[in-house]
């Protein structure tokens, strides 16, 4: 569905791929309508109690029964088969219904032998090819890559991409799964008629539960997940991102054109009085060499009496315990949770639990993470800063390439001072900056591109201990610390052979 213009957000996505009005004998559209509200769509069906889920099923079932019976000989009787093959399937999911997947698979062959528009499938061959996987004999690879080809190989649609993908989760088939899903992010992560799908494939905590091995930690599985969900490492997606919010008198604020080439963080919260998220990252971003970073407090709730009473109440909560007011922006998200950015961006909501959804722009307005708020409710660290960082050092890392030592000298002596003088108005607290790895970590390729090779080996060593402590903690070697070994033998190695 177009989000941009007129649209009944209960039409039958399928309407879309036949980009046709409906035509003589055609379904009723409220019978229709009442059989797409049955299927509750992110990010409510997260937070939905599973009996709930269930009976939503059955009503589908049952409503796509009646219509099969009133309209036989409907031209578009598929989209009500469509729906019902889904609850089925639904029903064997949730409950492991083995009656509703046998149902579900003797509608997916009479639609199938009814006739489909072209494209328009998909559903039915998922079921079929579910129902192929699960015979004792099944080659799963052979089948779902029989399953793309027949959806058009190289050229199958964005729903089939997606369906093999899921027929992959099913097998536990993680490198072809990841082949599908790279596939589809490539072609079709901004098509907004995809977009719920998007943010499923690159929500940080559902890919960190579904696909990060090993499934169980035993007492470490909480610091795992809280030090995965937390890595610099941007999405896996080129997408751009843009939109208006308003200031509480009215006025437009674009997105991200009024970002002046920064960094711009948005954090999309329920009402104006926020949790303060925000805040912690003040001094951060004040003390980045650059201020390169544009923090902003999106509300989703274009009420501006609500938002202007509970901002006056937060200040004054602040004001009396004494602490720093917010410096940064808040404004407000037009039409709130109806805004289309809201399923662009796969946001996660709860009434009872608020949850902070983050939203990272690049200075070229490209998105470089979405966080959910299951991301940001289970991560542990400093995401933001962790993102930002990661740039940091990707920025130096382009510079030593192309051969700009003196670009990567700037760079990375101003994240990473070698000596940090106490200013003459600083605080009486002041403590010189703390050097994180990323930035140690580009200093030590700077040194070593520049010869010095007894800096680089003291910067690089006191990296590789910060990144082998926090492999220690979550009793698990990882990528960055395979690759800080990797440095830091080449390092060792220059020396070696210049002594």
């Amino acid at each position: 569905m177009q989000p941009d213009g007129d649209f009944d957000p209960a039409a039958p996505p399928e309407l879309k791929a036949i980009k046709q009005a409906p035509i003589s004998g055609s379904i009723p559209a409220d019978e229709l309508r009442a059989i797409q509200s049955c299927f509750i769509e992110p990010p409510l069906r997260y937070s939905t109690p599973q009996n709930q889920v269930v009976a939503n099923y059955e009503k589908a079932n049952s409503l796509c029964l009646a219509a099969i019976a009133a309209h036989s000989k409907a031209p578009d009787l598929w989209i009500v088969r469509n729906r019902r093959i889904t609850a089925l399937m639904g029903l064997w999911k949730t409950r492991g219904d083995q009656k509703a997947f046998a149902s579900a698979v003797t509608e997916a062959k009479a639609a199938i032998e009814s006739g489909y528009p072209k494209g328009t499938d998909v559903v039915a061959q998922l079921c079929l090819a579910r129902q192929a996987l699960r015979a004792s004999d099944a080659k799963p690879k052979e089948i779902i890559e029989s399953f793309v080809k027949s959806a058009g190989g190289k050229e199958a649609s964005a729903p089939a991409l997606l369906a093999a993908s899921l027929l992959t989760l099913d097998t536990g088939a993680r490198r072809l799964h990841d082949q599908y899903r790279q596939t589809f992010l490539g072609k079709y992560a901004t098509d907004p008629t995809m977009w719920t799908a998007t943010s499923f494939l690159l929500d940080r905590y559902l890919r960190y539960w579904l696909y990060h091995p090993p499934y169980t930690a035993g007492w470490t599985y909480g610091r795992r997940q809280g030090h995965f969900l937390a890595i610099g490492t941007p999405e896996e997606a080129q997408r751009k991102f843009e939109t208006e919010l308003k200031t509480l008198n009215g006025e437009t604020v674009k997105i991200p054109e009024s970002s002046d080439g920064k960094w711009t963080v948005i954090s999309f919260v329920p009402t104006a009085a926020g949790n303060g998220y925000l805040q912690r990252y003040a001094s951060f971003v004040s003390s980045r060499p650059f201020q390169d970073t544009n923090l902003i407090v999106a509300v989703l709730d274009d009420d501006v009496e609500t938002a202007d009473k509970l901002l006056k109440e937060k200040a004054a909560e602040l004001e009396k315990r004494r602490q720093q007011p917010e410096t940064f922006p808040t404004l407000l998200v037009p039409g709130g949770l109806q805004n289309p950015i809201v399923r662009k961006l796969g946001m996660i909501t709860d009434d009872e639990k608020p949850k902070n959804n983050i939203l990272m722009l690049r200075p070229d307005g490209s998105i470089a993470v979405a966080l959910s708020g299951l991301t940001m409710g289970a991560q542990k660290g400093s995401v933001i800063q962790n993102v930002i960082e990661f740039h940091d050092e990707e920025m130096i890392d382009k510079a030593l390439a192309k051969g700009d030592l003196d670009e990567a000298k700037r760079l990375a002596f101003a994240h990473a001072p070698v000596e940090q003088v106490r200013p003459e108005d600083a605080p009486r607290n002041w403590k010189p900056k703390v050097l994180t790895v990323p930035h140690l970590r580009s200093r030590a390729k700077v040194y070593l591109a520049m010869g010095e090779l007894k800096a680089a080996q003291a910067d690089i060593q006191e990296v590789y201990l910060k990144v082998n402590t926090t492999a220690g903690y979550i009793s698990m070697r990882t990528k960055e610390l395979e690759e800080t070994e990797a440095l830091k033998a080449t390092i060792l190695g220059a020396l070696e052979k210049a002594e």
